[in-house]
């Protein structure tokens, strides 16, 4: 790329799930990290919220959205081994409460 492109995308916890317990947060943050060094994406920040992860990387939205698809990926089954539930909410069907429209 001859200009520095920025590009963010976030995710949002499953209502079960709490970013301000350390060990989750670090781990996640860790994982990021890994990810975008393995794939060659410079990361140039993680901000951690109580239900919200944002990453900015150097590149486009299409690199930040891959990056952030196998985070999400990655993290949730850590986080559903490891303590049986979800870490990241499943998508637009679901509501605040965490449940899935009509099933």
């Amino acid at each position: 790329m001859s200009h520095h492109e920025s590009a963010s995308a976030s995710l949002s916890t499953h209502r079960d799930a709490d970013l301000d317990d350390p060990r989750i947060r670090e781990t996640v943050i860790a994982a990021a990290r890994g990810i975008a060094e393995r794939t060659g994406v410079e990361l140039q920040d993680v901000e951690c919220e109580t239900n919200r992860l944002t990453i900015r990387v150097n590149g486009s939205t299409l690199m930040a959205i891959g990056l952030l698809a196998e985070l999400r990926r990655s993290t949730d089954h850590w986080h559903f081994e490891h303590c049986g539930r979800h870490l990241w909410m499943a998508g637009p069907d679901e509501d605040q409460r965490g449940e899935a429209d009509g099933r």
